[in-house]
């Protein structure tokens, strides 16, 4: 009999290996990307967390085992002749069994409680690492990265898809943390009740059968389930950016259509699973109902009422076992493409080498340029066939002007200067009195950054206090910003209710174009920097309110850097140098392709 089980539980570990190939792997993928992508992500986790995911999974385990042995326990220890025989009975009257039974169960609720909490915040202190990692990322990333990322991507990422990768940690702890709760029941059966043990043996061969016979492709929808988390997140997020757009064009019917396209195949996603999962359970009962029943009735008139209950609770609670096993992986199968997705768009955002030659400045030196007058900003770029200026020299006390038609590359060339565009072949020269520094790539321009108040043409507001969106986490008095705000004609805003820290709800778009770019200016005057660029800054604006912002670009070129670029004939007239672009390489001004204020 012994060397029956031995060769039956052989036979059915190939099985069961068989059908996990078979039933699990998809189609034409291989299955060491999966392998891979579980390493690379339980390595990321760290062991430490693993082991703690581990533990307390293995703890609430214990407690609903213990809870259900303890209920047996009592329920048939107390006031029963058979008290006696049962291991750890405890003999007491049926009331106050009951009343300890209760005691305990709130005992071990609450220690559920305490360990699921443990268990949550573990998962959500991962997944916000995750999160930040990503942030970091795509702060820290050149132009050129950022421009093969979308933004419904990057939303799905940072709301579905991080979601998912700890979730498919987790399931894949309790997958191993099931697979050896089947072995030890297996085990257990084999060795002690061998008479139940090819019940037990052919009710796991039925549910691995049924586990061959309704196939998940749990990674194939996984990943088509990404696919939809961005389209998602896309449509959304153009909806809200985009109001009063939308509104303007009366286009509500076509985004809305668009929405009801992604979310139908978000429905038919949720019905596949489910339709999957429903089949599988279908399958397994059947089988393990069909096999255990056959099993029965070969076994004739031998079996006793005793026995057929005894086997029939073995095989379903085999068959469970091994469910457990089956749903776990395809729950973490099935979420393990949002990890994939999250390491295709790191390795687009991967940090790039540092270039040879690459120059920045120590944290002492960048402090003290943040605070010095300069002599002289000098910055080049290599030059390539679009390039309408590749060099430029700015000097204080002088407000240098760039215009042309529009298209022309304006905009492109302060980017450029900022470091905010083609930072790999860029580089600058600062210069102090008689001292210099230089700065050059992807490196240099992230302290350029430090160093330049950048105004753009189209300035965004966040959903933050006033203060916030004109300090950015900087510091300033509420003097000064009101004095600053009274003179750009904003001081009606410092009317609203909570004035500067009253939060500003954005999706109807409350503020006009002109107070928008208003503010966009004031942002970077408030930072005070030794080089100030400023992108179309009397756009969107009326006479009065151009005027005011001409006359402080004029006060702001005493001591300090300034550029501007416009197409304003009264800041161009105001201007000491003028550059002048157009479709072409070269400009009129400038044929070379370069610019200098001497």
């Amino acid at each position: 009999m012994s060397s029956r089980i031995v060769s039956a539980t052989s036979i059915l570990l190939r099985w069961w290996d068989f059908a996990l190939l078979m039933a699990s792997a998809p189609r034409g993928l291989p299955r060491l990307l999966q392998i891979k992508l579980l390493k690379d992500l339980a390595q990321e986790a760290g062991w430490r967390h693993l082991v703690l995911l581990g533990l307390l999974s293995s703890i609430s385990s214990l407690l609903d085992i213990a809870g259900l042995g303890l209920a047996v326990t009592l329920l048939l220890g107390s006031g029963s002749a058979a008290a006696a025989s049962l291991p750890l009975a405890i003999s007491l009257s049926l009331p106050a069994s009951l009343a300890l039974l209760v005691g305990l169960i709130l005992l071990r609720g609450l220690m559920q409680a305490r360990v699921a909490i443990s268990r949550e915040r573990l998962r959500s202190g991962f997944t916000d690492r995750l999160r930040h990692q990503l942030l970091h990322q795509v702060f820290t990333a050149s132009s050129s990265q950022l421009d093969r990322l979308g933004r419904g991507a990057l939303l799905a990422l940072l709301m579905g898809d991080i979601n998912r990768t700890t979730l498919s940690l987790d399931q894949a702890v309790r997958l191993v943390q099931a697979l050896l709760a089947m072995v030890i029941y297996l085990a257990s059966v084999l060795l002690i009740g061998r008479s139940a043990a090819w019940p037990l043996l052919l009710a796991l061969l039925a549910t691995a059968t049924a586990a061959l016979l309704q196939r998940s492709d749990s990674w194939g929808l996984g990943r088509i389930q990404s696919r939809l988390n961005a389209a998602l997140q896309r449509t959304v997020g153009d909806s809200l950016h985009g109001l009063k757009a939308v509104r303007a064009a009366a286009a509500e019917a076509w985004l809305l259509e668009r929405f009801s396209k992604e979310t139908a195949q978000g429905r038919w996603l949720l019905k596949e699973r489910v339709r999957r999962r429903a089949g599988y359970n279908a399958w397994r009962d059947t089988l393990v109902v069909a096999i255990a029943g056959l099993w029965m009735l070969l076994q004739g008139d031998a079996l006793t009422a005793k026995v057929l209950t005894t086997t029939l609770v073995l095989a379903y609670r085999a068959g469970s076992s091994l469910s457990n096993v089956v749903q776990a992986r395809r729950l973490c199968l099935g979420n393990l493409p949002g990890y994939e997705a999250l390491c295709q768009r790191r390795q687009q955002l991967r940090p790039i080498p540092r270039l040879e030659g690459e120059n920045t400045l120590s944290d002492r030196d960048l402090d003290r340029l943040g605070l010095a007058p300069w002599t002289a900003l000098r910055w080049q770029v290599m030059p390539t066939a679009s390039a309408a200026v590749t060099s430029l020299t700015l000097k204080p006390n002088r407000l240098i002007a760039i215009t042309g038609p529009s298209g022309c590359g304006k905009t492109s060339l302060l980017d450029q200067l900022c470091g905010l565009l083609s930072e790999e072949h860029s580089a600058w020269e600062l210069v102090c009195n008689t001292e210099s520094w230089h700065l050059s790539g992807p490196a240099g321009a992230v302290q350029m950054h430090q160093l330049i108040g950048y105004a753009p043409q189209h300035a965004v507001l966040f959903e933050a206090s006033l203060r916030d969106n004109l300090l950015l986490g900087g510091e300033q008095s509420r003097t000064v910003i009101e004095t600053w705000l009274q003179r750009l004609g904003l001081s009606h805003l410092l009317l609203r209710e909570g004035g500067l820290d009253a939060p500003m709800t954005l999706a109807q778009d409350p503020f006009s174009g002109g107070e928008i770019h208003r503010l966009g200016l004031l942002r970077a005057w408030l930072r005070d920097r030794p080089v100030e660029v400023l992108d179309e800054p009397t756009a969107f604006l009326d006479t009065a309110a151009a005027e005011s912002v001409r006359a402080v670009i004029q006060e702001r070129t005493q001591g300090r850097l300034v550029l501007v670029s416009t197409h304003d004939p009264q800041l161009i007239q105001q201007a000491d140098q003028v550059i002048t672009l157009n479709h072409s390489k070269s400009s009129p001004s400038h044929p070379s392709g370069s610019a200098a204020i001497l």
